[in-house]
């Protein structure tokens, strides 16, 4: 009977695609944590490739200024996308426990708050940065001809922001109701958006104009306004797991908007901490010369290419975790997370033996200098101790955010940045006079405390009892 009015209730509604909560079967769950990483991880490929194929494409205009441009202006815009991967983590958790328990009614309700918290938070960041954009680079340092080019290609970028910004938490609505392809479907086409319009804008061809950085300004902006009506089209138009009715979208509901704040927040902090940490990290590897700055950024990219399995694993465990709870399924939830972190275990422990085994030839694809290229792939094989941690770190972290808890990411955020990150990674670094060496080892040390909080702190086990 409660099946049969569940049905006639969908009818009612108009749903136009099946509400249909994980298989959370034990038997099932390998096969749903899958379903659930792969597209994560293609869509976080994505991102990085249509990140690097920009770059190549400014650096053919043969300009400093326009890569420096780009390169500060990435790190504001960056500053901004944080807040809204802080909102997304607080709506995570309120939609699939919703979603897990059927009660597909709340989950529409707070997919439509997602949406009108986003776009007013959006408005306002957009607001707050336009005047202060110039204000900025010369704040960075940035010499006279680096802070015009950064001016226009800022502005072109915001102009589209409230609708580009809150992809970032759209995205996350349709996440915690299992639906992790649309989302990688969406990052597909705006990435091939960005590179064609780019290509066209800046150089030029047949009848178009040549804009130079203006025109990578401009086709960032179309493809982030493509995205975030792709996103609101999906989600209104019932084209993904959850349909948002319109009248969520309008129906302020303070108390659900003070909750999700509520979780945002911590998630906020974090990513505040980690920002001010990396700064610092930064300003050690500085210090070291530019040889080892170079090879220090070379290690990273190729380093990047492995978070891609922890960061799919991560959005997995947080959805399976938060859909099991609200189903009242507490083992299964538990058991989800530790089939996640064998999973990612397995995958990150066998790209580090990669790194160990060839970090040397990794490298060499970016044609550096040989000194440059010897201290990158010292880097890359020291990474190879990284990766169980990361896996840990990544799943847990996840697991647990997507039961509710967005505060202890934080304060594990916090204790690595205060205790290793920044203090352990200068006494290897210049104490010891390791140099680049003693800043990888010193981060190794860094991911493996914090793994070790976050695998004390998921044991506990509090986070079974948070109630939303």
């Amino acid at each position: 009977m409660p099946h049969l009015k569940m049905q006639a209730k969908d009818a009612l509604t108009g749903a136009l695609s099946p509400r249909k909560a994980l298989d959370l079967s034990e038997e099932g769950l390998t096969h749903t944590i899958v379903d659930l990483a792969l597209p994560a991880v293609v869509e976080n490929l994505l991102v990085t490739m249509v990140f690097l194929a920009d770059t190549l494409l400014i650096g053919w205009l043969g300009d400093p200024a326009a890569l420096a441009a780009v390169s500060l202006g990435g790190l504001l815009i960056f500053v901004l996308n944080s807040f809204f991967t802080a909102l997304s983590l607080g709506i995570i958790p309120l939609v699939a426990r919703a979603w897990g328990a059927q009660d597909y009614r709340r989950a529409e309700r707070v997919g439509g708050q997602a949406i009108s918290l986003s776009l007013l938070v959006a408005l306002g960041a957009v607001a707050l940065a336009w005047p202060l954009t110039e204000p900025y680079f010369v704040l960075m340092g940035a010499e006279a001809e680096v802070v015009r080019l950064g001016t226009v290609y800022l502005h072109w970028i915001l102009t589209t922001s409230v609708l580009g910004l809150p992809i970032l938490a759209l995205n996350g609505v349709m996440r915690a109701a299992g639906d992790t392809r649309t989302p990688m479907w969406i990052t597909g086409i705006m990435n091939v958006w960005n590179v064609i319009a780019a290509y066209a804008l800046i150089f030029g061809p047949g009848p178009v104009p040549a804009l130079g950085l203006a025109g990578a300004g401009m086709a960032t902006a179309s493809a982030r306004f493509l995205g975030g009506l792709l996103c609101l089209g999906v989600l209104l138009g019932g084209r993904s797991a959850i349909r948002v009715p319109w009248r969520e979208v309008f129906a302020w509901d303070g108390r659900l908007v003070r909750t999700m704040v509520r979780l945002s927040l911590p998630a906020a902090g974090e990513q505040l901490i980690q920002r001010v940490g990396s700064l610092i990290f930064m300003r050690v590897v500085s210090a070291l010369g530019t040889v080892s700055l170079a090879a220090h950024q070379v290690a990273v990219q190729v380093e990047s290419i492995s978070f891609m399995p922890g960061l799919g694993l991560g959005v997995a465990s947080a959805t399976l975790v938060g859909q099991a709870l609200g189903a009242g399924k507490v083992d299964i939830a538990e058991k989800g997370a530790r089939r996640t972190l064998r999973l990612a275990l397995q995958i990150m422990t066998a790209l580090g033996l990669v790194f160990a085994l060839f970090g040397r030839a990794l490298v060499t694809v970016f044609g550096a200098t040989p000194e440059v290229l010897d201290l990158a792939g010292l880097a890359v094989r020291i990474s190879a101790l990284e990766q169980p941690s990361l896996a840990v770190l990544m799943v847990l972290a996840g697991a647990t955010r997507g039961a509710g808890d967005t505060r202890t990411p934080m304060w594990v955020s916090a204790a690595g940045v205060l205790f290793f990150r920044v203090p352990v990674v200068y006494l290897f670094a210049i104490t010891f006079g390791w140099g680049l060496a003693g800043v990888w080892l010193g981060t190794a040390l860094d991911w493996a405390a914090r793994a070790a909080l976050m695998a004390w702190s998921f044991r506990r086990g509090r986070w079974k009892a948070i109630r939303l």
